[in-house]
Order: structure tokens, then sequence, then C-alpha cells
């Protein structure tokens, strides 16, 4: 094997504690709700299940045949598509997600109370899901990839495909040891985030006003543009990795707020259903 074809101890260890974290994490929090809140798991796999048809099955295909085949050209050559293309991104996200919150809601939920203490499941669930195929998925495969790197026979391979890897291992060893690390930063906040929705969502069947799936839907959009503006706008580089993901640190905290916010709220909402069974 090419000396060239090597990548730090150091990355490959925080990769691996990445990995780890993003997998892990969802399912801890899962546990520590199960027990503390006394909702079943069905409700963490609801989630997943909402996560896996408008997400997974659906609009990420869809994104993905659009962006390789009809608006390939297109992208490469207008900004202005571009930017277009981004927002249609971001908004296509917050529906499908949103949407898709409310349809497990009503589907799942229909014969039950849907309660704050479901809805947080729920939107571990789906964040979960999110978590460990996509993200964690994504580590696996790059740690797999780099783990038979020793078993390639470079004089067998074409110049493509020497270009190809030397790019890749160009890009991972340009990164400090600690960047994969971010990636364990993002779900530690994307998670509050995604319950957050998902009891925003939950307060259309709470409050009877249809008001709170657009909230939802907005506020999901303007995370996701943002996240995607910002690399467009200045180039893909470690300070605005950061930047974003600074970012995302606030819309968490936020995002823990509503959770408590309205979890305050909920004993308002189950008394007046009490009163209006007698």
């Amino acid at each position: 094997m090419s000396s060239t074809l090597h990548v730090s101890i150091a990355w490959l260890i925080t990769t691996a504690v990445a990995t780890v974290f993003v997998i892990v994490y969802p399912l801890i929090l899962g546990l520590i709700a199960r027990k503390k809140l006394a909702v079943g798991w069905k409700y963490f796999w609801f989630g997943a299940l909402v996560f896996l048809v408008f997400q997974i099955l659906t609009r990420l295909p869809l994104v993905i045949v659009l962006q390789e085949t009809v608006l390939a050209r297109v992208l490469s050559s207008s900004s202005v598509f571009t930017w277009i293309w981004l927002m249609i991104l971001a908004v296509t996200a917050g529906l499908f997600e949103e949407v898709g919150r409310y349809v497990g809601f009503s589907l799942f939920m229909r014969r039950e109370p849907k309660t704050w203490s479901k809805a947080v499941m729920f939107g571990l669930g789906h964040e979960g899901l999110e978590s460990i195929v996509l993200v964690g998925g994504a580590h696996v495969v790059t740690l797999l990839s780099i783990a038979f790197l020793p078993t390639i026979n470079i004089a067998r391979l074409t110049a493509v495909q020497k270009q190809t890897i030397l790019q890749q291992l160009t890009t991972i060893n340009s990164q400090p040891f600690w960047f994969p690390l971010l990636a364990a930063w993002e779900r530690l906040w994307s998670i509050p985030l995604q319950v957050a929705l998902a009891v925003i969502v939950l307060q259309v069947f709470r409050r009877h006003q249809i008001r709170w799936l657009f909230l939802a839907i907005l506020f999901h959009t303007l995370i996701d543009f943002l996240t995607l503006a910002l690399p467009q706008a200045f180039g893909q580089s470690t300070t605005i990795e950061l930047l974003v993901d600074g970012i995302l640190c606030v819309f968490g905290l936020l995002g823990v707020w509503i959770i408590w916010r309205l979890r305050a709220s909920e004993g308002q909402y189950k008394a007046e259903e009490e009163i209006a069974s007698f």
C-alpha cells in the first residue's frame, strides 16, 4: 500500500467515538424517557416509522434523483437557481417531516389521549432513526472503507479511482483530529429540536388549532435553511462548520425551553379534558 493512503489515528478515534455517540445517544434518551415519563417504546417506533416513510423512503430519494439528473446541469451553472433549490430543500424538509408528525399523531394515536410524554418519545424516535441510520450509518461506512485501505492493490486501480481515493483522504487529513466530534455535537442539539417540534405539532390536537402545524413547519424550515445557506454563501470550512454548529446549539437550547414550556401547559388541558368528560 502506498504511504499516501493513510489516516490519522486520532481522527479515527474521534470518528469512532462520534459514531458510537450518534447511535447510542437517542436510545439512552429513550430509556430515560421510558423510565421517567412512564411512556411505552411503541411511541419511539411510531416516530421512527414516520421519519422512515416521510424522509428516507419519499423525500430523500426524490431530492437525490432530481439533483443528480434533471437539475444537475442548472445547479452547476446557476447560483440563483442553487439558492432557490436550497430554499426548496428547506421548505420540503419542514413540510414532509411536520406533516408526517401530524399524520403520525392522527393515525397511531387516534383513539387515545395525545399527551406531552408521548410526543417526547415520538420526537426521540423520529430523530433517533435519522441519527442512527443516516449519521451513524455514514460514519460506519467511512470507518469500514478506511479499514479496507490496506487491502487495496493500488496497481490495479484506474487513474480515476486513484484520484478519487486520494481526494477523499486529502479531505480527511486536512481536517483537525476533533472534526468528527462535530457530528456528535450536532446530534446533541438536533434531538431536543426534533422533540420540541413534535411537542409543537402536538398542540394542534391539544389546543385544536391548526396554526401550530404551520408554526412547526416554519420553525423547521428556518433551521434547515440557515444550516444550508451559510456553507453556500461562505464556502465549506471548519470555521463555517463551527458557526453552523453554534447556531444549532442556540436553536437546541430554544428547543429545550419549548419542550418544558409546553409541558407546563399540559396540566391545564388535562383539567379541561376531565371537565369536558363529565
